[in-house]
């Protein structure tokens, strides 16, 4: 059980109680488990905060009153019995605040439960609410930024044992990805910071690829897309892309595998110009975008640049096409072009950036080339 947080988590809860006036909200649910844990460190599940504007109000059950105890000390707590459901709980503790605008994170509470609401509370006013504790996240303060300076290093040293202890024959992906795994976790990881995809030939073809029980390629491509995530729970998220043997057989309707791969870095260069403050997110993808274009590679990547990570391996910001938001001093994000030829091979190259008043500054350093390798 984890102790007490080093985060201020009191001054993160002030900066959202700032936002309900100009809102018009007497107090706001806090219902998604990743934004509990951001305003009070508290690492369980099947808890509500509620943030009024002179209180905060955790509402849990009998299982985490010890854990409530030492991860949030000083919180209030409201303490359901065994007897009750959340849902029923939650418009309990509401009454007794008196509250008349409510907001709700409506991206994260059913119909169901909004429905009970209701019924319970007929008299408030109760509003939809998104971004407004995404948009705290999205900047990271200096003690978070350490966390994830942490986890880049735990998966860059992860990696690198990883590789350097090399496949035997008939290693299979799913093993490859349980090995990694093994590995994060003895260098001081958690655990990774998602499932791990190790993905060979044209399993790379798949960016979102589950490893499989078949052997890796002995000449082949190698997709690796792993992180390694703290004990505080924040993340790291790189991607490499590298060969085995002498690589893949050549295919007359498909790009050579190594001036595809420098298109690609040289695609993801592209886009590091363009992270500073007040650039808007939808200019980054589009840097990549016509960098790829260059190599008539365009059409070949299918998912936006890249995101931001931290508490989770995908969160604000986004550079995708049409994204008007602007980047911000203190955003941690991916760049992570990739192109795929589906039944032959794929490439991607990631890696993690933070952006400063000055420009972004990468925090990932592995080498970003084919480095073959061998299975022996």
């Amino acid at each position: 059980m984890a102790g007490a947080s080093p985060f201020d988590h009191a001054q993160r809860r002030d900066r959202l109680r700032h936002l309900l006036n100009p809102m018009d909200l007497d107090l706001l649910v806090v219902s998604r488990g990743v934004h509990v844990r951001y305003l009070t460190g508290f690492s369980g599940d099947s808890t509500v905060l509620l943030v009024g504007r002179a209180t905060d109000l955790l509402v849990s059950d009998g299982r985490y009153t010890e854990q409530l105890a030492r991860e949030c000390p000083g919180l209030d707590v409201h303490v359901r019995p065994p007897s009750q459901k959340l849902v029923d709980a939650v418009p309990q503790a509401l009454a007794a605040l008196k509250a008349g605008s409510i907001g709700v994170e409506s991206a994260s509470i059913t119909l169901a439960e909004m429905e009970r609401w209701r019924e319970l509370l007929p008299a408030v006013a109760w509003k939809s609410c998104q971004g407004m504790v995404e948009g705290l996240r999205a900047v990271k303060d200096s003690r978070e930024l350490d966390e994830i300076r942490r986890a880049v290093d735990l998966a860059q040293h992860g990696y690198a044992q990883w590789r350097q202890a090399g496949f035997i024959p008939g290693t299979t992906e799913k093993q490859a990805a349980d090995r990694l795994e093994f590995t994060l976790r003895g260098i001081g990881a958690q655990e990774s910071a998602f499932p791990l995809i190790i993905a060979g030939n044209d399993g790379a073809a798949l960016p979102h690829y589950h490893p499989a029980d078949k052997p890796l390629p002995e000449n082949g491509v190698l997709l690796t897309d792993w992180g390694a995530q703290t004990a505080l729970g924040y993340k790291s998220d790189l991607t490499r892309t590298t060969l085995l043997g002498k690589g893949p057989a050549s295919f007359p309707d498909t790009p050579a595998l190594e001036p595809t791969h420098q298109a690609v870095q040289a695609a993801q260069q592209a886009a590091i110009p363009f992270l500073r403050p007040g650039v808007e997110c939808s200019q980054v993808d589009q840097a990549v975008r016509q960098s790829l274009a260059k190599y008539d590679l365009e059409q070949y990547f299918v998912h936006g640049t890249g995101h931001g990570f931290g508490l989770e391996i995908h969160e604000a910001p986004w550079f995708r096409q049409g994204n008007p938001e602007k980047l911000q001093a203190g955003m941690v994000v991916t760049i992570e072009p990739g192109v795929y030829f589906p039944g032959r091979w794929g490439i991607r190259v990631e890696d993690d950036f933070l952006v400063t008043p000055d420009g972004g500054v990468c925090l990932s350093s592995l080498p970003r080339g084919l480095e073959p390798g061998a299975i022996s």
